[in-house]
């Protein structure tokens, strides 16, 4: 292991308590696809968070359905005058918005420790395979949910490279069970976490 000041793996942390456990201040991006789903992707988000807040986990998350303004809001009237712009051929306007939560939700893939993505293969997703690949360059832990009535035998060929298969879900649900997990010590942390101070 590299001897890096303020920096630590997770596996070495002690658990007090539920509040203590091995996800406590640890940052997750919630990634899936926003620009062709009708609620902008907003209600499986908000159902991990709440499941996870009532498991007090600690997690801080970055959802891109519920960002500050200044980050570049990429659903309901801003997805809508992205699309408007295209169409009316305004396409460096909208290229301009676009760059801003791009840029944005990019970053917070530097800055999260692990990924939890929705893949509906009905779904066209575009951000959410850069946002993919980027966590896998940086070696990072990436949970996949797979969409309704999908199972893990659906999933994109490509993911197989690099997604362990204990880590793809058929539901939030199962996805919230291992989290529970990973925060007890149940399922060990692998050289994926790190945690800097």
């Amino acid at each position: 292991m590299n001897n890096f000041d303020g920096m630590r793996t997770l596996e070495n942390h002690k658990i007090v308590d539920e509040r203590d456990g091995r996800l406590f201040n640890s940052r997750c991006v919630l990634s899936g696809a926003i620009d062709r789903v009708d609620d902008d992707g907003v209600q499986w988000r908000n159902n991990i968070k709440i499941e996870c807040e009532k498991r007090n986990f600690g997690i801080k998350f970055f959802d891109p359905c519920d960002k500050p303004k200044s980050l570049g809001s990429e659903i309901g009237k801003e997805k809508i005058a992205v699309k408007r712009l295209v169409r009316e051929g305004r396409w460096e306007e909208a290229q301009e918005l676009v760059k801003i939560f791009r840029h944005f939700d990019l970053r917070a893939i530097d800055w999260c420790d692990f990924v939890i993505v929705k893949i509906d293969i009905n779904v066209h997703a575009c951000g959410t395979y850069d946002e993919i690949f980027l966590a896998e360059r940086e070696h990072k832990l990436i949970l996949v949910i797979m969409g309704e009535g999908q199972t893990k035998i659906d999933i994109p060929s490509w993911l197989v490279a690099f997604i362990n298969e204990d880590e793809v879900f058929d539901t939030e649900d199962e996805c919230v069970e291992y989290l529970s997990k990973l925060n007890s010590g149940d399922i060990p942390l692998d050289e994926r976490w790190v945690k800097l101070d």
